[in-house]
């Protein structure tokens, strides 16, 4: 994973993650966000594969939105939602 700061307050993020038993990339992640000394609000969009012991077999594909807000004095919340079983 990695970010780059944009502005003061302004962040890009990104990731990917590695699947050792399959041998390939199994998530991708791209995000945005705004942070200061009192609050946070982002957003993020993951990708993520599922291999089957077949590897002939098309991955099944499960697409996420997430969404962060924190008021660091008050505490915080996050919800997603997502699709899965999409080839």
């Amino acid at each position: 994973t990695g970010s780059v700061k944009l502005a003061s307050n302004w962040v890009v993020t990104g990731g990917a993650r590695w699947n050792l038993e399959a041998n390939k990339i199994d998530q991708y992640m791209v995000g945005a966000g705004y942070v200061d000394d009192c609050f946070i609000l982002a957003v993020n969009y993951v990708t993520s594969y599922s291999y089957v012991a077949n590897l002939s077999t098309p991955p099944v594909l499960s697409h996420t939105w997430m969404f962060q807000l924190g008021l660091r004095t008050l505490g915080g919340t996050q919800a997603g939602t997502g699709t899965g079983g999409v080839y």
